[in-house]
């Protein structure tokens, strides 16, 4: 059984129920959506005892909580991350589980290869949606970009990162930016077996997606361009400052949860690049529900 586990706390759960209120509106026939770092008795939340603080036994508690009630798979996705575009549900209900169960994936990350963003690893052919098969060297094999996971190797990563660190360290941050050392077989069983998703393959058939992928190709030919003679003309410090001014209308990834790589916050604020990107590039309705959510959680 899959589920999807939105990681939150008390703090943002306003933003953590719009994120799943855009899982709704997007994603045709969900798996049911819990909420870990909400208190028990909350709707849909899982519970945890504890230090909310504490992000990694929150979610460990929630995790075991989702095995306990039958579940072997869930879709982790951070309160942040809402779906930015249509999900395409078949994919996403049906295709993607089946891949992680043949392979015996630990993870298969939605935030995948192409769309100028570099392939890591090894490419798997058309019978597996070119599904890239990380290499267990990859920084951010443990991304925690939205991502389906099996839930008993979530649950054993966790702990292993709760090994490391102790109370206000156990962030999310230090569970994905965590370096490790080959020789751990705990770790080592779950790093071979780690996959993104090739955004292009997940798209359903006639998707919009497809259409915004092309045009975005040429903008950012465009901007490469402007990149490549902004460094020959002012060299490094002028090439950066450019980077900074244009990049920003790149983080959306098109696939079968198409998402804004940074997310919609930074620091506990709105993030600003999101909402420069969700003004010229957001479909209307996400940008006046978005704007409707940022009056109600800030």
């Amino acid at each position: 059984m899959i589920a999807i586990l939105i990681s939150t706390f008390e703090r943002q759960e306003k933003l953590a129920r719009w994120t799943a209120d855009r899982i709704s509106n997007s994603w045709q026939n969900h798996p049911p959506v819990l909420f870990g770092g909400l208190p028990v008795g909350d709707k849909d939340s899982l519970g945890f005892e504890g230090d909310a603080a504490d992000w990694m036994s929150v979610n460990l508690q929630a995790v075991e909580r989702l095995r306990g009630k039958g579940f072997t798979h869930a879709y982790l996705i951070l309160d942040d991350h809402p779906p930015v575009g249509l999900c395409h549900a078949g994919y996403l209900n049906v295709r993607l589980p089946q891949l992680a169960k043949k392979h015996d994936a630990a993870s298969i990350a939605l935030l995948g290869y192409g769309q100028h963003r570099r392939l890591e690893g090894e490419p798997m052919g058309p019978e597996e949606d070119f599904l890239e098969h990380t290499p267990a060297s990859y920084r951010w094999k443990f991304s925690l970009h939205p991502a389906l996971w099996n839930l008993k190797d979530l649950q054993t990563l966790l702990e292993c990162r709760m090994e490391s660190y102790s109370g206000k360290d156990r962030t999310p941050w230090n569970f994905e930016r965590h370096r490790d050392v080959p020789g751990d077989p705990r770790i080592d069983a779950m790093a071979n077996r780690c996959f993104r998703v090739h955004g292009l393959s997940g798209l359903a058939s006639g998707s919009p997606e497809r259409t915004v992928i092309r045009v975005e190709a040429v903008h950012r030919f465009l901007a490469d361009v402007g990149l490549f003679g902004a460094k020959a003309l002012g060299g490094k410090s002028l090439r950066d400052a450019c980077e900074r001014r244009w990049l920003w209308a790149f983080g959306h990834y098109a696939g079968p949860y198409p998402i804004f790589w940074s997310g919609c916050m930074r620091q506990g604020r709105p993030q600003a690049d999101f909402e420069k990107w969700l003004r010229v590039s957001g479909s209307k309705d996400l940008l006046s529900s978005w704007n409707k959510a940022r009056e109600d959680c800030f």
